[in-house]
């Protein structure tokens, strides 16, 4: 109760009237509005523009979503008896969030005030990519259409655009996998080797963004594949798996795209950084900054600017409210000096961002000024994990399995506060599940008196969790050591899927991994958005 009296609420009204606002609207708006309910319930039903950060996440994600702690701050949650958002908000007070308020009423506030929620994830970059289609008049072209090509002698060049990952697991046929942009520096090799390009993915909006860059960048020829794989599949046709890249481009093609990609990128306002100038905006606690890596991942792997996001052009353009949550604040794309950051700062641009820029010369500049880079992929360490350490009590595996052999009544209580899919894929027999996004909600289910062991796959949501029980006034309290890792490294058993009746609320699947009816479905969803705004609408 402490927490909700201290925090600052936030009425409908006047979040409307912000929103209303065009200074406060997406993708201009110099304060994060954080989603605070798990991604399916996001997917359902979210207020446009909202950055989906699930309260499990928090500590995770917060502070590269939003860097500055003097940043304004909006959460909200389903309203009602949830207090999801007011648990938040105090968290987020301690860790130095200085400007923290709560929607009052939640999601059904803001509903019952005229509020028309968007349904999907990436609505507004998904919004743009329709638009991108019909303003740059895209050429896009069906299977069908794409045999006739072929039939016809005309030699096609398919190159999907999706993440290797995702291409490794299903592509179309004879296509090669080009992540995010980049194809472009392969436009004048493209060119001498083929009369058309085809573009894909899974869907639409990066077959889209990508075909239009190529036009943009005067490819003569070029269509997107109308509805990527996932029409492809629809269309009866079977996708391959394997790995099929490009080959690395030449030199001249290389430079070719690199000019013409700083002309589109000069004419529409993107600015450029030193790395000096990129250290003294890093420097600013008052500045929100979000770096973003647009090269392959092993050239991330190899070396980044500590605190970069990696993202291929592609996705950075597609889900650009996964990884910027102030997008009035600064965003910069970093490549190897080449035609990538150029492209997607270009994008972000058209898509109305106002603080865009570049670094110059990009890795190999940082690294020649004599800055440091970092190595591999590391989670950041969760806010407030080592404080929540030192205060919890840890059982090794053999203890809580002798634990777990003694009479009923003495017996602790195993609960997995995991997510959906760690529980599925292994368990406790005979765990509880309370998901750590809602366990201060259902707290009231764990049996008074009882000892506690949190036991879950990610040992820190368990050293989290055990911080909020205690903050809840249980005793008894312990964490698995290792999680259940170690429990089966120790060769203990584990129990696999969920409980019955156990919603799975936590994980969105991709369309694609949701069969033709969903595929179908998605992509009915996606072309309505032709013609609609990319910007919230804020209700009465």
């Amino acid at each position: 109760m402490d927490a909700i009296a201290a925090t600052p609420l936030m009425t409908a009204v006047a979040f409307a009237a912000a929103l209303a606002d065009p200074r406060h609207a997406w993708p201009s708006r110099q304060w994060a509005l954080l989603d605070v309910r798990e991604h399916g319930a996001y997917e359902r039903g979210h207020i446009p523009g909202a950055t989906s950060l699930p309260r499990r996440r928090l500590e995770y994600r917060v502070e590269e979503l939003v860097p500055a702690r003097a940043t304004p701050v909006v959460l909200y949650d389903d309203g009602g008896d949830d207090r999801r958002a007011v648990l938040a908000a105090d968290d987020l007070r301690g860790y130095g969030y200085s400007r923290v308020s709560v929607l009052a009423h939640g999601l059904a506030g803001w509903r019952a005030r005229g509020g028309r929620p968007a349904t999907g994830v990436n609505v507004p970059c998904k919004t743009f990519g329709e638009r991108v289609l019909a303003e740059d008049r895209v050429s896009h072209i069906d299977a069908a259409g794409l045999d006739a090509l072929r039939a016809a002698g005309v030699r096609v060049a398919i190159r999907d655009v999706r993440t290797a990952e995702e291409f490794a697991d299903a592509h179309i046929p004879t296509a090669r996998s080009a992540p995010g942009f980049e194809l472009a520096l392969r436009l004048m090799d493209l060119e001498a080797d083929c009369d058309t390009v085809v573009v894909n993915c899974a869907g639409r909006t990066r077959s889209i963004i990508g075909t239009a860059t190529l036009a943009r960048l005067g490819v003569r020829s070029v269509f997107a594949l109308e509805n990527g794989t996932m029409g492809w599949q629809l269309d009866g046709r079977a996708l391959e798996r394997g790995e099929a890249g490009s080959p690395p481009p030449s030199s001249g093609s290389w430079a070719h795209a690199v000019a013409r990609a700083e002309g589109l990128a000069r004419t529409h306002g993107v600015g450029f950084l030193s790395p000096r100038d990129l250290s003294a905006l890093l420097a600013r606690p008052s500045a929100d900054v979000r770096l973003i890596d647009v090269r392959t991942k092993d050239a991330f792997d190899a070396g980044h600017i500590a605190g970069a996001a990696f993202a291929p052009g592609g996705q950075a353009v597609q889900r650009a409210d996964d990884f910027i949550a102030v997008p009035g604040a600064d965003v910069v794309f970093v490549d190897d000096g080449d035609a990538r950051a150029l492209l997607a700062a270009y994008w972000y641009r058209r898509m109305g961002f106002p603080r865009v820029h570049v670094l110059a010369g990009g890795v190999p500049a940082w690294r020649d000024s004599g800055r440091r880079v970092v190595q591999g992929y590391a989670r950041a360490t969760p806010l407030g994990l080592a404080a929540a350490t030192s205060a919890c009590a840890f059982l090794d595996a053999a203890n809580l399995s002798r634990r777990l052999d003694a009479p009923p009544e003495t017996r602790p209580l195993v609960v997995d506060v995991g997510s959906s899919r760690d529980l599925a894929s292994g368990h406790i027999p005979g765990a509880l599940w309370l998901p750590r996004g809602a366990l201060e909600l259902r707290a009231a289910e764990l049996p008074p008196g009882r000892t506690v062991v949190l036991a879950s796959a990610e040992e820190a949501q368990s050293i989290l969790a055990a911080r909020a029980l205690a903050r809840l006034g249980r005793e008894e309290i312990y964490v698995l050591e290792g999680g259940i890792a170690a429990w089966r490294a120790a060769g203990f058993s584990l129990a696999e899927g969920l409980p019955d009746g156990a919603g799975a609320d936590d994980i969105v699947d991709p369309p694609y991994q949701r069969g033709l009816t969903g595929m179908r479905s998605y992509l009915e969803w996606e072309i309505a958005l032709h013609g609609q705004s990319p910007t919230p609408e804020g209700g009465a």
